[in-house]
């Protein structure tokens, strides 16, 4: 199993969501595989950080303080992980484990939730500037306004090649 497999099975769960993929702190320096938002204030924008583990030598080499600023930023972190990867009991207590079986992911350990700090000026920039993949809201409704448009377009052809009027069927313009 791959990082790119488990990274692509957290971004089809993020669904419409905004998420980040390699998203950069301390001006590069340091990176969390995966971070997601909610971008309702209700829930108080919700943010969480997956670091994605597919070597127990990669998880051994990881700690606290290099997880620090994903951590500051994050209500939640996660290690995500091949099935069996990390035993419970290894998981430390400020993170939760989430495992992929190469086709779901599944929550092995719910991450302990703490208050996020304020972002700071370097993770915004970060944030607009240096991460590798970046799903924003605006950019979803934008794609889904224009499929829209598409489809309508296309019903509406579809419905005076059979002799029909789009009106009859509710549809104005």
């Amino acid at each position: 199993m791959t990082a790119e497999e488990i990274l692509a099975a957290l971004v089809k769960r993020a669904g419409d969501g905004i998420y980040a993929s390699e998203l950069a702190f301390s001006q590069g320096a340091r990176r969390v595989d995966f971070w997601t938002i909610s971008a309702n204030s209700s829930s108080g924008f919700k943010a969480d950080a997956y670091e994605i583990k597919v070597s127990r030598a990669d998880f051994k080499r990881d700690s606290a303080i290099k997880q620090r600023e994903a951590r500051l930023f994050s209500d939640r972190f996660y290690y995500v992980t091949p099935v069996d990867l990390i035993r419970p009991e290894e998981c430390p207590d400020w993170a939760g484990l989430i495992e992929f079986d190469g086709e779901k992911l599944k929550t092995r350990i719910n991450a302990p939730l703490r208050d996020k700090d304020a972002p700071s000026w370097e993770f915004v920039v970060s944030l607009i500037r240096q991460s590798g993949n970046i799903n924003r809201d605006a950019d979803l409704l934008r794609k889904r306004a224009l499929y829209a448009e598409r489809t309508l377009a296309e019903v509406e052809r579809k419905l005076r090649d059979a002799g029909h009027q789009p009106w009859q069927f509710g549809i104005n313009k």
